[in-house]
Protein backbone atom coordinates (compact mmCIF):
# COMPACT_ATOMS: atom_id res chain seq x y z
CA UNK A 1 0.00 0.00 0.00
CA UNK A 2 1.50 3.31 -1.12
CA UNK A 3 1.16 6.45 1.42
CA UNK A 4 0.43 9.73 0.23
CA UNK A 5 1.32 12.57 2.46
CA UNK A 6 -1.55 15.24 2.62
CA UNK A 7 -2.48 19.10 3.79
CA UNK A 8 -1.77 19.08 7.39
CA UNK A 9 -5.86 20.25 7.75
CA UNK A 10 -6.53 17.23 6.25
CA UNK A 11 -3.98 15.44 8.25
CA UNK A 12 -5.20 16.88 11.68
CA UNK A 13 -8.53 15.45 10.78
CA UNK A 14 -7.51 11.73 9.65
CA UNK A 15 -5.57 11.80 13.42
CA UNK A 16 -8.89 11.63 14.85
CA UNK A 17 -10.68 9.00 12.58
CA UNK A 18 -10.57 5.25 10.88
CA UNK A 19 -10.07 4.70 7.15
CA UNK A 20 -10.58 2.24 4.61
CA UNK A 21 -7.08 0.96 3.64
CA UNK A 22 -8.01 -0.11 0.27
CA UNK A 23 -9.01 3.99 -0.67
CA UNK A 24 -5.77 4.29 -0.03
CA UNK A 25 -4.38 2.72 -3.00
CA UNK A 26 -6.24 4.63 -5.09
CA UNK A 27 -4.16 7.57 -6.87
CA UNK A 28 -4.92 10.95 -5.62
CA UNK A 29 -4.30 14.19 -7.50
CA UNK A 30 -1.79 17.15 -5.79
CA UNK A 31 -0.25 15.04 -3.38
CA UNK A 32 2.89 13.70 -2.98
CA UNK A 33 3.72 9.49 -1.93
CA UNK A 34 6.08 8.54 0.77
CA UNK A 35 7.87 6.85 -1.96
CA UNK A 36 8.79 10.09 -3.80
CA UNK A 37 8.67 12.41 -0.98
CA UNK A 38 11.20 13.01 1.85
CA UNK A 39 14.56 11.98 -0.73
CA UNK A 40 16.23 15.51 -0.94
CA UNK A 41 17.32 18.12 1.40
CA UNK A 42 14.76 20.03 0.29
CA UNK A 43 12.15 17.53 1.10
CA UNK A 44 13.51 17.59 4.28
CA UNK A 45 13.70 21.39 5.01
CA UNK A 46 9.94 21.38 3.25
CA UNK A 47 8.79 18.93 6.08
CA UNK A 48 10.41 20.86 8.93
CA UNK A 49 8.91 23.84 7.53
CA UNK A 50 5.41 22.44 7.65
CA UNK A 51 5.88 21.21 11.08
CA UNK A 52 6.54 24.73 11.82
CA UNK A 53 4.07 25.35 10.80
CA UNK A 54 1.91 23.05 12.63
CA UNK A 55 3.69 24.20 16.11
CA UNK A 56 2.71 27.62 15.08
CA UNK A 57 -0.68 27.36 14.21
CA UNK A 58 -1.82 24.93 17.44
CA UNK A 59 0.83 25.27 20.10
CA UNK A 60 0.68 29.78 20.03
CA UNK A 61 -2.45 30.55 17.73
CA UNK A 62 -5.95 31.93 19.34
CA UNK A 63 -8.73 29.72 19.69
CA UNK A 64 -11.50 32.32 19.51
CA UNK A 65 -11.03 34.65 22.59
CA UNK A 66 -8.35 32.36 24.01
CA UNK A 67 -4.96 30.69 23.33
CA UNK A 68 -5.12 27.69 25.11
CA UNK A 69 -1.87 27.19 26.91
CA UNK A 70 -1.19 30.68 27.80
CA UNK A 71 -4.82 31.62 29.13
CA UNK A 72 -5.31 28.33 31.05
CA UNK A 73 -2.00 28.35 32.58
CA UNK A 74 -2.27 31.98 33.56
CA UNK A 75 -5.34 31.54 34.65
CA UNK A 76 -4.63 28.71 37.10
CA UNK A 77 -2.00 31.27 38.78
CA UNK A 78 -2.17 33.04 41.85
CA UNK A 79 -0.86 35.97 40.77
CA UNK A 80 -3.38 36.35 37.69
CA UNK A 81 -7.03 37.55 37.92
CA UNK A 82 -9.43 36.70 35.09
CA UNK A 83 -11.41 40.30 34.63
CA UNK A 84 -13.54 42.22 32.85
CA UNK A 85 -16.88 44.23 32.32
CA UNK A 86 -17.94 41.92 35.54
CA UNK A 87 -18.13 38.54 36.97
CA UNK A 88 -20.15 37.37 33.83
CA UNK A 89 -17.11 38.17 31.80
CA UNK A 90 -14.88 35.67 30.12
CA UNK A 91 -16.29 32.45 32.10
CA UNK A 92 -14.43 29.90 29.70
CA UNK A 93 -11.28 31.73 31.48
CA UNK A 94 -12.81 32.48 34.84
CA UNK A 95 -13.28 28.47 36.05
CA UNK A 96 -9.40 28.50 35.77
CA UNK A 97 -9.36 31.11 37.87
CA UNK A 98 -11.59 29.80 40.34
CA UNK A 99 -10.84 25.79 39.70
CA UNK A 100 -14.34 25.44 38.76
CA UNK A 101 -13.65 23.55 35.37
CA UNK A 102 -14.56 20.58 34.31
CA UNK A 103 -13.32 17.54 31.50
CA UNK A 104 -15.81 18.98 29.11
CA UNK A 105 -14.35 22.25 29.00
CA UNK A 106 -14.02 23.58 25.48
CA UNK A 107 -10.22 25.18 25.86
CA UNK A 108 -9.14 22.32 28.07
CA UNK A 109 -10.01 19.92 24.66
CA UNK A 110 -8.28 22.58 22.71
CA UNK A 111 -5.03 22.71 24.71
CA UNK A 112 -4.95 18.88 24.75
CA UNK A 113 -5.75 18.60 21.13
CA UNK A 114 -3.22 21.36 19.90
CA UNK A 115 -0.08 19.47 21.39
CA UNK A 116 -0.65 16.44 19.83
CA UNK A 117 -1.93 17.99 16.44
CA UNK A 118 2.29 19.21 16.45
CA UNK A 119 3.42 16.18 17.80
CA UNK A 120 2.31 14.43 14.59
CA UNK A 121 3.52 16.84 12.88
CA UNK A 122 6.99 16.46 14.17
CA UNK A 123 6.90 12.79 13.25
CA UNK A 124 6.03 12.85 9.79
CA UNK A 125 9.52 14.40 9.42
CA UNK A 126 11.20 12.11 11.96
CA UNK A 127 9.89 8.85 10.72
CA UNK A 128 10.16 9.81 7.35
CA UNK A 129 13.32 11.76 7.02
CA UNK A 130 17.19 9.73 6.81
CA UNK A 131 18.80 11.70 9.56
CA UNK A 132 21.92 9.52 8.15
CA UNK A 133 21.51 11.07 4.73
CA UNK A 134 22.85 13.97 5.05
CA UNK A 135 23.81 16.88 7.70
CA UNK A 136 20.74 19.12 6.24
CA UNK A 137 18.29 15.51 7.05
CA UNK A 138 19.76 15.20 10.15
CA UNK A 139 19.34 18.65 11.55
CA UNK A 140 15.61 19.06 10.26
CA UNK A 141 15.09 15.38 12.25
CA UNK A 142 16.99 16.82 15.19
CA UNK A 143 14.74 20.50 15.26
CA UNK A 144 11.55 17.82 15.06
CA UNK A 145 12.62 15.98 17.59
CA UNK A 146 12.88 19.12 20.41
CA UNK A 147 9.79 20.67 18.97
CA UNK A 148 8.08 17.09 20.14
CA UNK A 149 10.32 16.88 23.50
CA UNK A 150 8.94 20.68 24.32
CA UNK A 151 4.90 19.56 23.31
CA UNK A 152 5.67 16.61 25.72
CA UNK A 153 7.15 18.54 28.37
CA UNK A 154 4.34 20.93 28.91
CA UNK A 155 1.77 18.17 28.19
CA UNK A 156 3.34 16.71 31.01
CA UNK A 157 3.59 19.58 33.21
CA UNK A 158 0.02 20.22 32.31
CA UNK A 159 -1.66 16.59 32.68
CA UNK A 160 0.68 14.62 34.43
CA UNK A 161 0.83 11.12 32.91
CA UNK A 162 -0.58 12.34 29.03
CA UNK A 163 0.65 9.35 26.23
CA UNK A 164 4.65 9.60 25.08
CA UNK A 165 3.36 9.45 21.34
CA UNK A 166 6.64 8.83 20.09
CA UNK A 167 5.32 7.32 16.50
CA UNK A 168 3.06 7.96 13.63
CA UNK A 169 -0.24 5.88 14.81
CA UNK A 170 -2.21 3.36 13.43
CA UNK A 171 -5.36 3.63 13.20
CA UNK A 172 -6.48 0.78 15.63
CA UNK A 173 -3.96 2.37 18.18
CA UNK A 174 -4.62 3.44 21.60
CA UNK A 175 -1.86 5.36 23.28
CA UNK A 176 -2.18 4.91 27.21
CA UNK A 177 -0.92 7.06 30.05
CA UNK A 178 3.06 6.90 30.28
CA UNK A 179 3.90 5.24 32.84
CA UNK A 180 4.73 8.72 35.54
CA UNK A 181 5.27 12.22 34.88
CA UNK A 182 9.30 11.60 35.58
CA UNK A 183 9.66 9.02 32.85
CA UNK A 184 8.26 11.41 30.32
CA UNK A 185 9.87 14.36 31.60
CA UNK A 186 13.64 12.17 31.56
CA UNK A 187 12.88 11.01 27.44
CA UNK A 188 12.24 14.65 27.09
CA UNK A 189 15.36 15.57 28.63
CA UNK A 190 17.01 12.89 26.63
CA UNK A 191 15.28 13.68 22.99
CA UNK A 192 17.21 17.08 23.55
CA UNK A 193 20.36 15.71 24.40
CA UNK A 194 20.53 13.21 21.49
CA UNK A 195 19.10 15.89 19.06
CA UNK A 196 21.81 18.72 20.28
CA UNK A 197 24.60 18.16 18.03
CA UNK A 198 22.94 17.87 14.68
CA UNK A 199 21.43 21.29 15.70
CA UNK A 200 22.73 24.59 14.07
CA UNK A 201 24.14 26.99 17.03
CA UNK A 202 22.18 30.80 17.01
CA UNK A 203 24.65 33.11 15.07
CA UNK A 204 25.39 35.40 17.34
CA UNK A 205 23.18 37.48 19.96
CA UNK A 206 22.19 39.61 16.96
CA UNK A 207 20.84 36.38 14.95
CA UNK A 208 17.40 37.31 14.76
CA UNK A 209 16.08 34.22 12.38
CA UNK A 210 18.15 32.07 14.85
CA UNK A 211 15.23 33.21 17.88
CA UNK A 212 13.27 31.84 15.33
CA UNK A 213 13.78 28.13 14.73
CA UNK A 214 15.01 25.62 17.04
CA UNK A 215 18.92 25.57 17.42
CA UNK A 216 21.03 24.17 20.18
CA UNK A 217 20.33 26.86 22.48
CA UNK A 218 16.67 25.96 22.57
CA UNK A 219 17.48 22.17 23.21
CA UNK A 220 19.55 22.75 25.99
CA UNK A 221 16.67 24.64 27.67
CA UNK A 222 14.34 22.05 26.64
CA UNK A 223 16.60 19.11 28.37
CA UNK A 224 17.06 21.95 31.41
CA UNK A 225 13.67 22.77 32.26
CA UNK A 226 12.51 19.00 31.65
CA UNK A 227 15.10 17.97 34.30
CA UNK A 228 14.57 20.17 36.64
CA UNK A 229 10.50 19.15 37.17
CA UNK A 230 11.92 15.84 36.85
CA UNK A 231 14.02 16.41 39.83
CA UNK A 232 17.42 16.07 38.76
CA UNK A 233 18.97 19.36 39.28
CA UNK A 234 22.88 17.83 37.96
CA UNK A 235 21.44 16.97 35.15
CA UNK A 236 19.42 20.20 34.73
CA UNK A 237 22.48 22.16 35.91
CA UNK A 238 24.64 20.13 32.76
CA UNK A 239 22.31 21.21 30.07
CA UNK A 240 21.48 24.66 30.92
CA UNK A 241 25.67 25.79 31.77
CA UNK A 242 26.26 26.03 27.94
CA UNK A 243 22.90 27.90 27.36
CA UNK A 244 23.14 30.54 30.04
CA UNK A 245 27.30 30.97 29.31
CA UNK A 246 26.64 31.08 25.75
CA UNK A 247 27.43 34.54 23.82
CA UNK A 248 25.07 33.65 21.09
CA UNK A 249 22.54 35.25 24.01
CA UNK A 250 22.44 37.99 26.60
CA UNK A 251 19.76 39.34 28.82
CA UNK A 252 18.47 42.75 27.41
CA UNK A 253 19.28 45.92 29.70
CA UNK A 254 16.99 47.07 31.78
CA UNK A 255 15.49 49.88 29.24
CA UNK A 256 14.32 47.29 26.90
CA UNK A 257 12.82 45.12 29.34
CA UNK A 258 9.64 46.19 28.24
CA UNK A 259 10.69 45.18 24.53
CA UNK A 260 10.36 41.61 25.20
CA UNK A 261 6.99 41.50 25.19
CA UNK A 262 6.12 43.40 22.17
CA UNK A 263 7.63 43.65 18.33
CA UNK A 264 10.57 45.87 19.33
CA UNK A 265 11.75 42.41 21.28
CA UNK A 266 11.20 40.21 18.19
CA UNK A 267 13.97 37.88 17.68
CA UNK A 268 16.24 39.73 20.23
CA UNK A 269 19.43 39.06 22.02
CA UNK A 270 17.45 37.65 25.17
CA UNK A 271 14.80 35.24 23.05
CA UNK A 272 16.16 31.46 22.80
CA UNK A 273 13.13 30.50 20.83
CA UNK A 274 9.60 32.45 19.72
CA UNK A 275 7.28 31.86 16.92
CA UNK A 276 7.35 34.56 14.67
CA UNK A 277 3.86 35.82 13.91
CA UNK A 278 4.09 38.39 11.62
CA UNK A 279 1.86 36.73 9.38
CA UNK A 280 2.09 34.72 6.10
CA UNK A 281 0.32 35.24 2.46
CA UNK A 282 -0.35 31.91 2.24
CA UNK A 283 -2.35 31.37 5.75
CA UNK A 284 -5.39 33.88 4.21
CA UNK A 285 -6.83 36.38 6.42
CA UNK A 286 -8.68 33.78 8.80
CA UNK A 287 -5.37 31.99 9.51
CA UNK A 288 -3.42 35.25 9.97
CA UNK A 289 -5.84 36.32 12.39
CA UNK A 290 -5.69 33.68 14.67
CA UNK A 291 -1.86 33.46 14.72
CA UNK A 292 -1.91 37.00 15.63
CA UNK A 293 -3.62 36.39 17.96
CA UNK A 294 -6.79 38.14 17.41
CA UNK A 295 -9.63 38.54 20.38
CA UNK A 296 -6.95 36.95 22.90
CA UNK A 297 -5.22 40.62 22.38
CA UNK A 298 -8.89 42.03 23.12
CA UNK A 299 -9.20 40.54 26.11
CA UNK A 300 -5.62 41.26 27.63
CA UNK A 301 -5.98 45.00 26.34
CA UNK A 302 -7.96 48.09 28.76
CA UNK A 303 -11.33 48.16 28.99
CA UNK A 304 -11.40 51.67 26.70
CA UNK A 305 -15.39 51.98 26.98
CA UNK A 306 -14.79 52.42 30.79
CA UNK A 307 -11.76 54.70 30.69
CA UNK A 308 -12.05 58.93 30.51
CA UNK A 309 -10.54 58.11 26.98
CA UNK A 310 -7.68 55.80 25.22
CA UNK A 311 -4.47 55.83 26.25
CA UNK A 312 -1.59 56.07 24.07
CA UNK A 313 -0.21 53.02 25.03
CA UNK A 314 -2.62 50.77 23.95
CA UNK A 315 -2.80 49.91 20.15
CA UNK A 316 -6.24 47.78 19.58
CA UNK A 317 -9.31 48.91 18.17
CA UNK A 318 -11.27 47.33 21.81
CA UNK A 319 -10.13 45.97 25.00
CA UNK A 320 -11.84 43.76 27.05
CA UNK A 321 -9.82 43.89 30.49
CA UNK A 322 -9.58 40.73 30.37
CA UNK A 323 -6.46 40.15 32.31
CA UNK A 324 -5.48 41.84 35.61
CA UNK A 325 -2.49 41.50 38.29
CA UNK A 326 -3.43 40.12 41.53
CA UNK A 327 -3.09 43.45 44.00
CA UNK A 328 -1.07 41.29 46.38
CA UNK A 329 1.84 40.50 44.89
CA UNK A 330 1.88 43.96 42.84
CA UNK A 331 2.19 45.51 46.04
CA UNK A 332 5.18 42.58 46.83
CA UNK A 333 6.85 43.47 43.86
CA UNK A 334 6.54 47.19 44.41
CA UNK A 335 8.38 46.71 47.92
CA UNK A 336 10.86 44.39 46.19
CA UNK A 337 11.32 46.39 42.65
CA UNK A 338 10.23 49.85 43.61
CA UNK A 339 10.53 52.48 40.25
CA UNK A 340 12.69 49.95 38.52
CA UNK A 341 12.40 49.19 35.11
CA UNK A 342 10.97 45.84 35.33
CA UNK A 343 8.01 46.54 37.66
CA UNK A 344 7.12 49.67 35.39
CA UNK A 345 6.99 46.87 32.16
CA UNK A 346 4.56 44.78 34.16
CA UNK A 347 2.41 47.35 36.02
CA UNK A 348 1.64 50.92 36.65
CA UNK A 349 1.07 52.61 40.15
CA UNK A 350 -2.12 54.41 40.62
CA UNK A 351 0.02 57.93 39.62
CA UNK A 352 2.00 56.20 36.55
CA UNK A 353 -1.37 55.49 35.30
CA UNK A 354 -3.56 58.87 35.76
CA UNK A 355 -0.70 61.17 35.20
CA UNK A 356 2.60 60.03 33.71
CA UNK A 357 2.63 61.34 30.20
CA UNK A 358 5.66 59.07 29.48
CA UNK A 359 4.42 55.68 30.87
CA UNK A 360 0.29 56.35 29.81
CA UNK A 361 0.03 59.37 27.57
CA UNK A 362 -3.78 60.42 27.99
CA UNK A 363 -5.48 62.71 24.56
CA UNK A 364 -5.63 65.60 26.82
CA UNK A 365 -1.62 65.66 27.94
CA UNK A 366 -0.68 68.29 25.12
CA UNK A 367 -2.10 70.95 23.73
CA UNK A 368 -2.09 71.88 20.24
CA UNK A 369 1.58 73.49 20.56
CA UNK A 370 3.16 70.48 22.39
CA UNK A 371 2.76 72.20 26.01
CA UNK A 372 2.10 69.32 28.80
CA UNK A 373 -0.78 70.06 30.96
CA UNK A 374 -0.12 70.87 34.48
CA UNK A 375 -0.39 68.13 37.10
CA UNK A 376 -3.38 70.31 38.88
CA UNK A 377 -5.27 70.38 35.99
CA UNK A 378 -4.72 66.72 34.83
CA UNK A 379 -6.03 65.83 38.60
CA UNK A 380 -9.56 67.44 37.49
CA UNK A 381 -9.14 66.34 33.97
CA UNK A 382 -12.57 64.09 32.54
CA UNK A 383 -10.58 62.77 30.18
CA UNK A 384 -8.56 60.26 32.06
CA UNK A 385 -9.30 57.86 34.67
CA UNK A 386 -12.06 54.95 34.92
CA UNK A 387 -15.25 57.04 33.76
CA UNK A 388 -17.36 54.37 34.37
CA UNK A 389 -19.31 54.18 38.22
CA UNK A 390 -19.74 50.49 37.83
CA UNK A 391 -16.10 50.14 37.83
CA UNK A 392 -13.51 47.79 36.63
CA UNK A 393 -14.52 44.28 37.61
CA UNK A 394 -11.28 42.38 39.34
CA UNK A 395 -8.69 45.32 39.03
CA UNK A 396 -6.92 46.56 41.68
CA UNK A 397 -5.16 49.80 41.92
CA UNK A 398 -2.17 48.56 39.69
CA UNK A 399 -3.10 48.37 36.06
CA UNK A 400 -1.25 45.60 33.92
CA UNK A 401 0.78 46.56 31.32
CA UNK A 402 2.95 43.85 30.55
CA UNK A 403 0.69 41.78 27.46
CA UNK A 404 -1.43 44.69 26.61
CA UNK A 405 -1.17 44.87 22.53
CA UNK A 406 0.93 48.56 22.21
CA UNK A 407 0.55 50.64 18.85
CA UNK A 408 3.84 49.19 17.04
CA UNK A 409 2.50 45.47 17.60
CA UNK A 410 -0.43 45.58 14.84
CA UNK A 411 0.38 44.86 11.58
CA UNK A 412 -1.91 46.54 9.87
CA UNK A 413 -0.71 44.82 6.30
CA UNK A 414 -3.13 41.95 7.68
CA UNK A 415 -5.42 43.47 10.23
CA UNK A 416 -5.33 46.04 13.18
CA UNK A 417 -6.77 43.23 15.29
CA UNK A 418 -3.07 41.10 14.13
CA UNK A 419 -0.37 41.26 16.38
CA UNK A 420 2.87 40.54 15.42
CA UNK A 421 4.74 40.65 18.81
CA UNK A 422 6.15 36.99 18.48
CA UNK A 423 4.16 34.29 20.78
CA UNK A 424 7.36 33.64 23.24
CA UNK A 425 8.54 29.95 24.04
CA UNK A 426 12.01 30.42 25.86
CA UNK A 427 14.02 33.42 27.05
CA UNK A 428 17.36 33.93 28.72
CA UNK A 429 15.96 35.04 31.79
CA UNK A 430 13.75 32.40 32.45
CA UNK A 431 17.23 29.80 31.56
CA UNK A 432 19.48 31.99 34.07
CA UNK A 433 16.31 31.29 37.08
CA UNK A 434 16.22 27.63 36.30
CA UNK A 435 19.83 27.36 36.45
CA UNK A 436 20.27 29.60 39.30
CA UNK A 437 17.61 27.08 41.27
CA UNK A 438 19.58 23.76 40.08
CA UNK A 439 22.84 25.10 41.09
CA UNK A 440 21.13 25.75 44.66
CA UNK A 441 19.83 22.15 44.83
CA UNK A 442 23.46 21.16 43.97
CA UNK A 443 24.97 23.26 46.37
CA UNK A 444 26.76 25.77 43.65
CA UNK A 445 25.78 28.40 45.55
CA UNK A 446 27.96 31.04 44.07
CA UNK A 447 27.79 29.93 41.04
CA UNK A 448 24.00 30.28 40.77
CA UNK A 449 23.82 32.97 42.87
CA UNK A 450 25.94 34.92 40.04
CA UNK A 451 22.44 34.39 37.55
CA UNK A 452 19.95 35.81 40.14
CA UNK A 453 21.38 38.41 40.92
CA UNK A 454 22.45 39.16 37.27
CA UNK A 455 18.70 39.05 36.81
CA UNK A 456 17.84 41.16 40.11
CA UNK A 457 20.58 43.93 38.85
CA UNK A 458 18.42 44.54 35.40
CA UNK A 459 15.44 44.75 37.57
CA UNK A 460 17.19 47.56 39.55
CA UNK A 461 16.04 45.42 42.50
CA UNK A 462 18.34 44.23 46.04
CA UNK A 463 20.92 41.79 44.90
CA UNK A 464 20.81 39.02 47.59
CA UNK A 465 22.14 35.63 48.31
CA UNK A 466 20.24 32.62 46.80
CA UNK A 467 17.88 30.70 48.67
CA UNK A 468 14.63 28.99 47.73
CA UNK A 469 13.19 32.14 49.04
CA UNK A 470 14.87 34.56 46.81
CA UNK A 471 14.96 32.07 43.94
CA UNK A 472 11.23 31.58 44.14
CA UNK A 473 9.78 35.14 44.41
CA UNK A 474 12.76 36.18 41.70
CA UNK A 475 11.09 33.73 39.47
CA UNK A 476 7.34 35.62 40.45
CA UNK A 477 8.87 38.74 39.82
CA UNK A 478 10.36 38.17 36.33
CA UNK A 479 8.06 35.79 34.92
CA UNK A 480 4.74 37.17 36.32
CA UNK A 481 2.33 36.31 33.09
CA UNK A 482 4.94 34.35 31.23
CA UNK A 483 3.05 30.82 31.41
CA UNK A 484 5.09 29.59 34.69
CA UNK A 485 3.59 30.52 37.80
CA UNK A 486 1.33 27.36 37.95
CA UNK A 487 3.54 24.68 37.54
CA UNK A 488 6.15 26.10 39.14
CA UNK A 489 3.61 26.25 43.09
CA UNK A 490 2.73 22.56 41.69
CA UNK A 491 6.26 21.79 41.83
CA UNK A 492 7.28 23.29 44.64
CA UNK A 493 4.18 21.55 46.46
CA UNK A 494 2.82 25.18 47.95
CA UNK A 495 -0.28 25.14 45.03
CA UNK A 496 -3.10 24.86 47.51
CA UNK A 497 -1.88 27.49 50.43
CA UNK A 498 -1.15 29.79 47.31
CA UNK A 499 -4.65 30.18 45.67
CA UNK A 500 -6.56 29.95 49.10
CA UNK A 501 -5.03 32.90 49.73
CA UNK A 502 -6.60 34.42 46.73
CA UNK A 503 -9.97 32.32 45.30
CA UNK A 504 -13.18 34.59 45.79
CA UNK A 505 -11.06 37.60 46.97
CA UNK A 506 -11.71 39.68 43.92
CA UNK A 507 -11.21 43.64 44.01
CA UNK A 508 -13.97 46.28 41.81
CA UNK A 509 -11.99 49.04 41.09
CA UNK A 510 -13.56 52.55 40.88
CA UNK A 511 -12.09 56.03 40.40
CA UNK A 512 -14.10 58.67 42.78
CA UNK A 513 -13.68 61.90 40.28
CA UNK A 514 -16.55 59.78 38.66
CA UNK A 515 -18.32 58.94 41.74
CA UNK A 516 -20.84 60.95 43.25
CA UNK A 517 -21.01 60.79 47.05
CA UNK A 518 -17.15 60.40 47.31
CA UNK A 519 -15.15 63.79 48.30
CA UNK A 520 -12.85 63.40 45.08
CA UNK A 521 -16.10 63.47 42.80
CA UNK A 522 -15.57 65.94 40.43
CA UNK A 523 -12.53 67.26 42.23
CA UNK A 524 -9.15 64.70 41.90
CA UNK A 525 -9.36 61.28 40.61
CA UNK A 526 -8.50 58.75 43.41
CA UNK A 527 -8.41 54.96 42.35
CA UNK A 528 -10.16 52.32 45.20
CA UNK A 529 -10.45 49.36 44.97
CA UNK A 530 -13.32 47.14 47.01
CA UNK A 531 -13.13 43.54 47.85
CA UNK A 532 -15.57 41.41 46.79
CA UNK A 533 -16.64 38.04 47.42
CA UNK A 534 -18.26 36.72 44.09
CA UNK A 535 -18.85 33.53 44.96
CA UNK A 536 -19.56 32.86 48.53
CA UNK A 537 -21.33 36.27 49.14
CA UNK A 538 -22.95 36.98 45.53
CA UNK A 539 -23.44 34.02 44.48
CA UNK A 540 -23.82 31.94 47.77
CA UNK A 541 -21.75 28.94 46.87
CA UNK A 542 -21.07 26.40 48.78
CA UNK A 543 -17.28 26.47 49.61
CA UNK A 544 -16.88 23.03 48.23
CA UNK A 545 -17.90 24.05 44.81
CA UNK A 546 -15.00 26.17 44.00
CA UNK A 547 -11.35 26.56 44.93
CA UNK A 548 -8.15 24.12 44.81
CA UNK A 549 -8.80 20.74 46.06
CA UNK A 550 -5.47 19.19 46.77
CA UNK A 551 -4.98 15.75 44.59
CA UNK A 552 -6.82 16.92 42.45
CA UNK A 553 -5.89 20.48 40.88
CA UNK A 554 -2.16 20.06 40.34
CA UNK A 555 -2.78 18.54 37.13
CA UNK A 556 -5.65 19.20 33.81
CA UNK A 557 -8.25 16.40 33.19
CA UNK A 558 -7.94 14.72 30.25
CA UNK A 559 -10.68 15.74 27.85
CA UNK A 560 -13.47 13.90 27.93
CA UNK A 561 -14.11 13.87 24.19
CA UNK A 562 -10.61 12.23 24.17
CA UNK A 563 -11.21 9.89 27.15
CA UNK A 564 -14.60 8.49 25.38
CA UNK A 565 -13.34 7.61 21.91
CA UNK A 566 -9.92 6.16 24.04
CA UNK A 567 -10.77 3.71 27.28
CA UNK A 568 -7.08 2.99 27.41
CA UNK A 569 -6.64 6.24 28.77
CA UNK A 570 -7.28 7.09 32.11
CA UNK A 571 -8.38 9.94 34.60
CA UNK A 572 -5.46 10.52 37.48
CA UNK A 573 -6.06 11.51 40.80
CA UNK A 574 -9.57 13.31 42.03
CA UNK A 575 -10.41 13.44 38.29
CA UNK A 576 -10.55 9.44 38.67
CA UNK A 577 -13.48 9.80 40.55
CA UNK A 578 -15.88 11.56 38.39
Amino acid sequence: MKKYIYSFAVCAALFCTSCDESRLNIEQKAVSSTENFYKTDQDAVDAMTAAYAQFLDNVCSSAGIYQPQFTLLNYSADDVFSAGTNYADHMDMRVFDEFRYDTGNAPLKELYQRYYKSIYASNLVITYVDPAASTVMARCVAEARVLRAYCHMMAALTFQRPPKVDKLLGADDKPTNVESQKSLLEWCASECEEAVNDLDSRKGPNDVEGAFKVTKGFAYFVAGKSAVFAGDMARAERNLKPLVESPNYALVPGNRFRDLFHVEGNGCEEKIFEANCFGNIDKGFWGNIQRGRWMTNNVLNWRYDRLGSRASICGANDGWGGGAINWKFAEKMYQNDGDGPRRKATFLTPDEFLYDSKLCGWETDFDADGNEMSLADKKKDPKRGIKSTEGLFAHGVYMEVKNIESPNDRNMTISDTHNSASFRIARLGEAYLLYAEACLETGNLDEGKKYLNAIQKRAEAPETELTTQTLRDEKQYELWFETCRFHDIVRWGIAKECQDAVVDQVPQLYDDFFIQGTPYYGKEHHLRAELTHPLSVDQNLPASSYGFVKGKHEYFPFPKDVIDLNKELHQLNGWANN
